[in-house]
């Protein structure tokens, strides 16, 4: 609605500007000239204003789906086992490395099941699960890269995500998907 108005407002003085005259007999060259760049002004003030009022688009993945994220990779501490913060004094603490998406994405089930069709939208955090195969993530911390994996509901005890991706590869050379 900000925006709204303001473009209302930038037009509606735009308008008027090119509306009043001095002399309405007499038009010289000069007023033509500047009533042309007010109402270039104009245009462009709300063509900004619409293009910044407008949201990003977010991608939409169907899990489990193979796909390519790309994103700051970070990882942060979280009570594990036995009881995830239950009780912090007798739980473990687990390093978990979290992917801080560019652009949030969207992901939905890819499944007609009455239970398991959760939609989840405006997704900025992945966690990222490395296999054994795929090394150590640690060379990768506080660095944005681009991952290749299996997108997922996180639904463990030790997804501490909504979504969670089990990585195949960092830094592929392809562009990342969304």
């Amino acid at each position: 609605m900000r925006y709204n108005s303001l473009v209302e407002c930038a037009l509606s003085s735009a308008v008027r500007f090119l509306c009043r005259s001095p002399n309405a007999a007499v038009k010289t060259k000069k007023m033509i000239l500047s009533k042309q760049i007010a109402l270039a002004i104009a245009v462009s003030c709300v063509l900004l204003f619409l293009s910044e009022a407008a949201p990003q688009q977010q991608e939409w993945f169907n899990y489990p789906v193979v796909t390519r994220l790309q994103g700051k990779l970070t990882k942060v501490t979280k009570y594990g086992k036995p009881t995830y913060g239950e009780n912090p004094e007798k739980d473990e603490k687990v390093e978990v490395p979290i992917l801080i998406l560019q652009t949030p994405i969207r992901a939905k089930a890819q499944t007609t099941s009455s239970v398991n069709n959760e939609t989840l939208t405006n997704v900025s955090f992945v966690q990222l699960i490395f296999p054994g195969e795929v090394g150590d993530y640690s060379k990768h911390l506080n660095m944005v890269i681009v991952v290749d994996g299996t997108l997922e509901r996180g639904h463990k005890g030790d997804h501490f995500t909504d979504v969670v991706m089990t990585v195949k590869v960092v830094n592929p050379t392809a562009k990342p998907i969304y």
